[in-house]
């Protein structure tokens, strides 16, 4: 019983009238997807010979020209080897027109993907020394009920995990609809250059679909028959039990204020919901090209007066609609006098 008196507390809050503001601010959709290597190489040995140093690290990224790893042939690999109380740098020195180390480095910006050495090791002509990678991608899904707003070009900020105080920009690249699932949901891949690698195989982040917009909770708009409705401050003028005058009323601005009303005085109505929406969208479809008709075929055209429609007509269905009592009509419900605000 408290659980359920707790839950029907939280609920009638949650639900409850409020006053909100409409705001000036960017519209952003949560995202989260995968990190994928591109352009992966394997950098081997060129001869048979020794690791001296190799200093590169795994999941790091280096500059082009940066020292991985130094290597040297046998005949220096042997002259260190046997060098006695020599030091080695004084016997490298000494050598040095004759036999000098060989660096290993990336030709250009490079992830250290694997590391297959160590120092001291023996090596041979073609064995692998290094797996890098030089382009990184983050791989990312978008549920349908976001995908028909994303586009190329818009601003894609990225995270690991909770990490927000490290987030990186880029923007969303190869978006494109995978109309697997109806309605479809959007997939992109948009590369990052190498020093933005998160080190971790996911990522997290934020879409901006539009920049500095006018904007209302979603909560706060209501469908009926089919259209969009919110429900704002105006001005009104004389009212009386059918009818009130809107003497003006402002557009919509940043921090006007908003009646995000509760579920229980919608009526026939419903709170609008993005998904459904979504759902209700006309299915895209090709019309079949017309073939050529013969004025022998066509119709004949009909003359007179055109055919009323069907059904009652626009002032019948308005006055049909009736709107809900206001407080002041609520108090004076038993007076036919008209008053104003």
């Amino acid at each position: 019983m408290i659980w359920l008196f707790s839950l029907a507390l939280f609920s009638s809050s949650l639900f409850a009238q409020s006053v909100a503001v409409a705001r000036i601010s960017d519209i952003t959709i949560p995202v989260q997807g995968s990190i994928v290597f591109e352009n992966q190489e394997q950098l081997k040995a060129p001869f048979d010979g020794q690791v001296e140093t190799a200093d590169a690290q795994e999941q790091t990224w280096v500059k082009a020209g940066q020292p991985l790893a130094y290597l040297t042939d046998i005949k220096t690999a042997a002259l260190l080897k046997y060098r006695g109380m020599t030091p080695k740098q004084a016997v490298l020195d000494r050598w040095k027109s004759v036999y000098s180390l060989t660096k290993v480095s990336c030709p250009q910006d490079c992830l250290i993907m694997r590391r297959f050495i160590s120092e001291g090791q023996g090596i041979k002509t073609g064995d692998s020394l290094f797996r890098v990678a030089y382009r990184v991608a983050l791989v990312g899904k978008i549920s349908p009920e976001y995908a028909r707003y994303v586009k190329n070009g818009q601003d894609l900020f990225f995270w690991h995990g909770s990490d927000t105080l490290r987030k990186k920009k880029t923007d969303v690249q190869n978006y494109s609809l995978n109309k697997t699932t109806a309605p479809p949901f959007g997939v992109f891949t948009s590369f990052i250059s190498v020093q933005h690698y998160p080190r971790q195989l996911q990522w997290t982040g934020r879409i901006t679909l539009a920049q500095n917009v006018l904007s209302a909770p979603t909560s706060s708009l209501i469908t009926y028959q089919g259209k969009v409705f919110l429900p704002m401050e105006i001005v009104s003028g004389i009212t009386t039990k059918e009818l009130t005058e809107i003497k003006a009323s402002e557009a919509l601005s940043d921090h006007s204020p908003i009646l995000v009303l509760s579920d229980a005085q919608f009526n026939k109505a419903f709170r609008f919901d993005p998904k459904r929406a979504l759902s209700l969208l006309p299915a895209t479809s090709i019309a079949p090209m017309a073939s050529p008709v013969s004025s022998s075929d066509q119709p004949a055209v009909q003359t007179g007066s055109p055919k009323k429609p069907e059904g009652p007509s626009l002032w019948q269905r308005l006055k049909a609609v009736k709107p809900l009592p206001t407080r002041n009509q609520q108090r004076q419900s038993n007076s036919d006098e008209d008053y104003g605000y």
